[in-house]
């Protein structure tokens, strides 16, 4: 096999990674996503041992294109994910800042203590 049919096949390989990464990415699966960066850092660490100077980059161009939309969208959806986590946490943590019980005579009690992790006995 010719080093360009081989990056050829790798960098298909890691298109098909990326593909499976946006979906992985829509439905939250975090274990797949872990195995799916580790795919993709073994290929890029072969792609990595060729040299320029010995494939032919012109029948890369349209592929090249083709991951670079991908891993785009790949970081927006990541990022989008990442921005919703954090609103999501700050949320919580705003609405937890008052903890709001009953005390131990029967009255509605609102006090300044943090109700997210309560570790008081």
């Amino acid at each position: 096999m010719k080093k360009t049919e081989k990056v050829l096949s790798l960098m298909n390989e890691l298109k098909n990674y990326l593909v499976e990464e946006r979906t992985v990415l829509i439905n939250n699966d975090g274990n797949r996503l872990l195995e799916l960066i580790n795919a993709k850092e073994e290929i890029m660490i072969e792609l990595a041992q060729f040299d320029e100077s010995e494939i032919e980059v012109e029948q890369l161009k349209e592929i090249t294109f083709e991951i670079k939309e991908l891993q785009e969208t790949n970081v927006l959806l990541t990022e989008q994910s990442i921005s919703f986590t954090d609103q999501l946490v700050s949320n919580i943590q705003k609405n937890a800042t008052k903890k709001s019980t009953y005390s131990k005579k029967g009255t509605f009690d609102k006090t300044g203590q943090n109700a997210f992790i309560d570790q008081s006995l």
